[in-house]
């Protein structure tokens, strides 16, 4: 069963100095990473690292963003997982190469940089309605 991942794309905060960008550099390399590298104690790491761990090839990761309002969500891009992790931090991906040209706007609130999708009626129907169509 494919499981879906929401995956934050900065690095170094969410916004401000030290923030970059780092979902052009993703999809080139075909990765994700998760970050806070030899920073393992720190409590935000700790919380989602778990999550990485349960990612599998043929897992479905969603690269988005907080909007303003913290009730939606912009959809930057979206791939396939196919390597798990094995250091921590990163996981292959086989990004949707065309994606980028058309971001979403989706009405949920995914507020951690890493978060595993659960499955609820109301998380279905965000995949079934909003993710998969974008995935052809």
């Amino acid at each position: 069963m494919t499981t879906y991942f929401m995956v934050g794309t900065v690095h170094g905060g969410w916004h401000g100095h030290g923030a970059r960008e780092m979902l052009d550099d993703w999809i080139e390399a075909g990765e994700w990473v998760l970050g806070w590298h030899d920073m393992e104690s720190d409590p935000s790491y700790r919380k989602q690292a778990p999550n990485l761990d349960l990612m599998e090839p043929g897992d479905v990761l969603v690269a988005k963003q907080m909007n303003n309002d913290f009730a939606t969500m912009l959809v930057k891009a979206i791939g396939v997982v196919t390597e798990p992790a094995t250091d921590g931090h990163r996981v292959g991906v086989d990004w949707v190469r065309d994606f980028r040209s058309a971001p979403v706007t989706l009405p949920s609130s995914y507020r951690q940089t890493l978060t595993r999708v659960s499955d609820t009626p109301a998380s279905r129907t965000l995949i079934k309605d909003h993710i998969l169509p974008l995935m052809c």
